[in-house]
């Protein structure tokens, strides 16, 4: 009977040990788009219904200065805001939601990018 009950707490706590692994989920951004003549790079991600996203915003930072960097440009600057957009409808819920920030490149006078419109 001991044995019984310490292999059923034992389980119990496994599976509220998942349970609370399960409610953060690494996230890495990817680009989803842009426009080199407007200089803007779009990144997203998505993240499961009832889950919490852990993204990096020094990750994002990263992958917007090296599209940016290819493209000609110097620096790239976070856009204010973001947009969540549902991405599969099951039922009448959100089961899946894609988050996208936009960054715009910059670059000094006289940068390759600055030329490419003239």
């Amino acid at each position: 009977m001991i044995r019984i009950t310490t292999a059923l707490r034992f389980l119990a706590s496994a599976a509220l040990l998942l349970n609370l692994a399960a409610c953060a989920t690494s996230q890495k951004w990817a680009v989803s788009g842009g426009d080199r003549s407007d200089g803007v790079v779009r990144l997203s991600y998505e993240y499961p219904e009832f889950q919490q996203a852990d993204v990096s915003d020094t990750q994002a930072m990263k992958i917007a200065l090296g599209r940016c960097a290819g493209w000609g440009y110097d620096d790239a600057k976070p856009v204010p805001g973001q947009t969540r957009q549902c991405s599969n409808m099951e039922g009448a819920n959100c089961n899946l939601w894609t988050v996208t920030r936009e960054y715009q490149c910059t670059a000094t006078h006289g940068a390759f990018a600055t030329n490419l419109s003239r």
